[in-house]
């Protein structure tokens, strides 16, 4: 009964997937007895005649095959695809007593396609046993669903299933014995009559092949049946490794970042899926700026200061992910401001005046950036403070119904980040009188209190010296 397992437990099995499969039906339920000859049909769905179809019937003490290709008749059908009619009649006289596993396969091209059902024939004592589902191969994670049927023929027989693993070496190894559940911790006991399901815990599991055992258990082995397949437990993520620096200047190339060295513990890289989301907290906040699907690398300019988070998820073959978050900073350079009134340079806190004409020139075309920057650098010109111009040459006038005779220009130099720098001086009109020097109004300021003192000084000396007159008879 082991050995014919894997042919009882794959429904359905292919050589190659298919989008569409073969749709395969019976006529009569899971279970069936049958004591004399008995007629089993059935039908096809499918998109093309098939190539082959094939009916196979085996226990522990039986195999018999037949072939139905010839005997398979179209059928109306409900939907798009075509339905082909499958009959074929079984001598009993001719089978020992078993629990038998009647199958049918259609193949076409390199694929195929089976289903199975159970046969009691004759007073046979041993229980029916399928499994639905995992497949050959399938993938576990922490838990894991096991569906199929399972039904005893006699009523005496207690219906207790158990569920319960093996671990192997490979895919090779995986059903290649028969388990022992006496010996080996259960994952689960249920006490089904037909259709079950079943959830197990698999978490405590490591990673690796593994044989999952279903087994009716009869310790007498009179009702006992057996089933096994190999399945893939895939309990640990994937290790995600990001190599790339966290501190960029911004220029004109690209940054790049590698995680080619991530690995999954035991299943390996191979089949890995990559997500990359890149964000830009400090501007855009958690909207994604670019989602990369695969390749073990990601690139992104290095034109556009901020601080980045890179955000990988990698799934590994068995659909388990892990995912990290990569920050980093794009450091913007600041631009610098240079500029000239025509052709007096701009210094930041200076004074310029103005020379007699209709306009003076504004020139900013020297101001400087990171190369990148440079074709989108926006000049902002104010009077006062007050935004007047746009553009890095401009030509300044003075407003004919102002009575101002000076004012503060600044110039803005901005970049692609919105980071600026920016000088400010004073502009002095043509026709405006020229003030008196602060250090020539301190000079007479003090020459004014230095004359005052010493006037004052000799009046005051001029009064003290005089000899006061002697009046004699004002002794008497």
């Amino acid at each position: 009964m082991l050995l014919i397992a894997p042919l009882l437990v794959v429904s359905p099995s292919a050589v190659a997937e298919t989008e569409d499969p073969a749709i395969i039906g019976f006529d009569f339920e899971n279970g069936l007895s049958a004591n004399e000859s008995i007629s089993l049909s059935g039908s096809i769905e499918f998109d093309s005649i098939p190539d082959s179809v094939g009916w196979s019937m085996v226990s522990d003490i039986l195999s018999l095959t037949g072939d139905l290709t010839d005997t398979i008749q179209e059928l109306d059908s409900q939907n798009d695809r075509i339905l082909w009619s499958w009959h074929t009649d079984l001598d009993l006289a001719e089978i020992p007593v078993c629990t038998c596993y009647f199958t049918i396969t259609v193949t076409f091209q390199e694929s195929s396609w089976s289903d199975t059902r159970v046969i009691f024939i004759g007073d046979t004592m041993r229980s029916g046993l399928q499994i639905y589902s995992p497949g050959y191969a399938d993938w576990a994670h922490e838990t894991l669903i096991v569906t199929g049927w399972s039904f005893h023929p006699t009523v005496w027989a207690d219906s207790e299933t158990r569920f319960f693993t093996y671990p192997a070496i490979s895919s090779v190894q995986a059903c290649s014995e028969e388990g022992d559940s006496d010996t080996t911790q259960l994952l689960s006991v249920i006490s089904p009559s037909g259709d079950f399901s079943t959830t197990l815990n698999i978490s405590l599991l490591e990673d690796g092949w593994y044989s999952l055992y279903v087994e009716n258990y009869d310790p007498s082995e009179v009702a006992f049946a057996q089933q096994c397949v190999g399945i893939r437990v895939n309990n640990a993520p994937p290790y995600v490794s990001i190599v790339g620096d966290s501190y960029f200047v911004e220029y004109s190339g690209e940054i790049s970042f590698d995680a080619s060295s991530s690995d999954d513990p035991y299943w390996g890289r191979e089949g890995m899926e990559y997500m990359w989301v890149l964000r830009k907290p400090s501007h855009s906040g958690q909207t994604p700026l670019n989602i990369q699907i695969g390749g073990g690398t990601y690139s992104l300019p290095a034109d556009s200061g901020g601080n980045y988070t890179l955000t990988l998820r990698l799934t590994d073959s068995g659909g388990v992910s892990s995912t990290t978050v990569y920050d980093f900073v794009i450091e913007n350079q600041i631009p610098s401001a240079v500029a000239s009134v025509s052709g007096t340079s701009m210094i930041d806190g200076g004074t310029i005046r103005l020379s007699v004409d209709d306009g003076w020139e504004l020139d900013a075309s020297g101001s400087s950036d990171s190369d990148n920057d440079l074709a989108s650098l926006r000049c902002v010109w104010k009077i006062d403070y007050e935004p007047m111009y746009e553009g890095c040459q401009r030509t300044l006038t003075w407003p004919e119904e102002t009575e101002l005779e000076s004012c503060v220009l600044t110039l803005d130099v901005i970049d692609d980040d919105d980071e600026f720098s920016s000088i400010s001086v004073l502009l002095i009109h043509p026709d405006s009188s020229e003030p008196l020097p602060y250090s020539v109004i301190v000079l007479l300021v003090s020459a004014l209190f230095m004359l005052s003192a010493i006037f004052l000084r000799y009046r005051s000396t001029d009064e003290s010296t005089g000899i006061p007159t002697w009046d004699s008879d004002s002794d008497k």
